[in-house]
């Protein structure tokens, strides 16, 4: 008997000992990465930020998401980033729903543009793994078509959110007020529908850039 239960407590004692070292080995990992971030390596920042935008392309969308937004945060592409930020684009598109038998818009491409960049906004600030940038901006574009039927796609929302005011926000609020509580620039004609927008200037465009032409020295 007593030889059984040296054995049991042995067992268990080489249980915890793995998970404890399991443990251990993610967490240096963990701080590894967020050490390689907080120096502002680019080459570990973008590893870290495409692993996680590969994974959201491949990721079925939430039940309280509609296909119109996803299809906007499967579809966007880092712009530029650092340590303290992350710039993304994206498209939006109108959303469309049987009401009474007919196929009717429900949401014109400005209100998917307001859900979509809302969307990533928040996804960038909190699921990101080992990154915590203290601005994220989300530029968001449309199809417009000139006169002759030329389709081309312009900006129609920038919304330049920063950590400090999305930590005391109700996430559940509608986007287009939540919004209001970052630097947001839309233009939304009388009908409802966007007009397109002039992009407002990077203000973190050096900091890529320095870093870029560091790189290249060094290489």
């Amino acid at each position: 008997m007593s030889e059984g239960v040296t054995i049991g407590f042995a067992l268990i004692a080489a249980l915890f000992a793995g998970v404890g070292l399991l443990l251990f080995k993610e967490a240096r990992t963990h701080r590894f990465w967020r050490q390689l971030v907080a120096e502002n390596d680019m080459e570990a920042i973008r590893g870290i930020l495409d692993q996680e935008l590969e994974h959201w392309r491949t990721q079925r969308p939430p039940k309280d998401v509609s296909a119109a937004v996803w299809a906007g945060v499967q579809g966007l592409d880092l712009v530029g980033a650092s340590a303290r930020h992350v710039r993304v684009s994206t498209s939006a598109d109108p959303e469309f729903g049987a009401i009474d038998g007919k196929r009717e818009q429900i949401a014109s491409s400005l209100d998917t543009a307001y859900a979509t960049a809302l969307r990533l906004v928040e996804m960038i600030f909190y699921d990101v793994p080992n990154f915590r940038p203290n601005h994220v901006r989300v530029d968001v574009y449309t199809t417009f078509r000139d006169a002759d039927g030329v389709a081309e796609a312009l900006p129609i929302l920038s919304v330049q959110a920063d950590r400090a005011s999305a930590m005391s926000l109700d996430w559940n609020l509608p986007p287009a007020v939540l919004a209001r509580e970052f630097e947001t620039i839309a233009d939304r004609a009388p009908n409802g529908e966007p007009r397109p927008i002039v992009l407002p200037e990077d203000p973190f465009v050096d900091i890529v850039t320095d870093t870029t032409e560091s790189q290249q020295r060094t290489d």
